[in-house]
Order: C-alpha cells, then structure tokens, then sequence
C-alpha cells in the first residue's frame, strides 16, 4: 500500500557548505546556541524530512564555548559533528558570521545516585567537569576522602587477578596506609590499606578489594575501585 505523504526533496547534498540558523539550540544542550556554526556536509540517509550530519569547519571548531566540548567528551558525542535538520541550517556563503554564545550556562546538580556525579563530587567538580584521571595529586585527594568517610575494620574480599588464575581471600580492613601528610601510594596499585588475613598482617592495595560489609563502607570502596578501574 503506498503511502499519500508527498515526498520531500533535499534541499542540501554532500559536500554543500551550510550554516546553522540564528536562533538553533543544540537539541542534548538546550542552553547551547548554534547559530552561526558552519561546516559542510558530510552525509544525508533518506528521510522524510532530510536530516544532515554536518563536520565543523576549523573556525567554528575554534570557537565554540568549551564547556560544549567537555559535555560532548563526557557524553560520548563527535564534537566536530552533528545531525541537523533541514529547516536549522540556510546556505554558507563565505562571509564573516559570529558563532551565538551562550548566555546562561545551565548546569544540572550532582545526583548521588550516578557514580559518575558521585565521583565528580570527591574532587569538587560539577556535573559539566569530566571526572579526572588518575595522577598523584589526584589519588591524594581521593585517599583524603576515604580517611574521612571509611569507617574501621570492616570485614571484605581480596582478589588479586594473575596470569594462571587469581588468588583471593577474606580480609579485615584496619586502616589506610599511612596519614593524609603521608599517604601510602603505589604508581602501579593505588591507595594501600592495612588489613589482616588469616592472621597475617598485610598491605593491600584498595582497588582489588571486594565484597565490602556494611554501609557506607560498601559504596565508596566500590566508587574508588571504579575509578581507579577506569580512568587510568
């Protein structure tokens, strides 16, 4: 059965230099105009209406507000792209346009229920910041934080990954190695903790500890090991 919706004719091709209109907003950013960005076109899929994916050109890559990059990287998005629909975008003629900026940044609240946020948080960052990676200066911070909010012993798993197999057993944590002047870090493991297992005193490293009993402990050992996990 063949539809009665008239077909609509891309008014843009590949290749074809465009301009976003005045008064566009990114659609994940509402608070980021478009206006004025320019690039060209680099693919049109069939649509009805068409939609564009557009590739920045150097000058609007320059100067678009970077707080737009640090969202696209945290996000996942191409930040030198963007899909765009017909009626945002009018022929790029080559004069000299001026990107819109923002006016009012609008940045969300942390949410203690997304790891990411509550991550962000041990540093002092807003939901806007990526969360850092893994340095000195950072894991300092980091073992500032777990001095003050773990609360010692609490009983938990350590597994150790190795080439043939990985070893694990039940460990009580004491304490953190070291002081906050002094901390115990490891360039390769982390944050050192003292724990006893089996009845033999060891320094291990927090971040292969697992299964830790009781809150808070449980969740900001978890939230550390994820960091250290994944921000290498």
């Amino acid at each position: 059965m063949k539809s009665n919706k008239p077909t609509i004719t891309a008014i843009f091709a590949l290749n074809h230099a465009v301009r976003v209109r005045s008064g566009v907003t990114s659609f994940d950013f509402p608070d980021i105009p478009l206006g004025g960005w320019a690039g060209k076109i680099v693919k049109v899929p069939s649509g009805n209406p068409p939609t564009y994916l557009i590739r920045w050109n150097q000058r609007t890559l320059a100067s678009i507000h970077p707080v737009y990059r640090k969202r696209s990287e945290r996000d996942g998005l191409v930040f030198g792209e963007m899909w765009l629909g017909e009626d945002d975008l009018e022929p790029d003629t080559g004069e000299a346009v001026t990107l819109e900026q923002p006016t009012k940044i609008v940045t969300p609240p942390l949410s203690m229920k997304d790891q990411d946020d509550r991550i962000r948080a041990v540093f002092g960052l807003t939901r806007d910041d990526l969360v850092p990676n893994l340095n000195g200066s950072d894991l300092r911070t980091y073992y500032k934080h777990l001095e003050a909010n773990l609360k010692f012993p609490f009983e938990a798993t350590w597994i150790r990954e190795a080439r043939f197999g990985g070893v694990s057993g039940k460990v009580t944590i004491h304490a953190l190695g070291g002081s906050e002047d002094d901390p115990w870090i490891d360039d390769a493991y982390g944050i050192l903790c003292k724990a006893r297992m089996s009845g033999d005193k060891r320094d291990l490293p927090l971040s292969e500890v697992e299964k830790v009993k009781g809150n808070p402990n449980q969740q900001i050992v978890e939230d550390y090991c994820y960091w250290f996990g994944n921000y290498q």
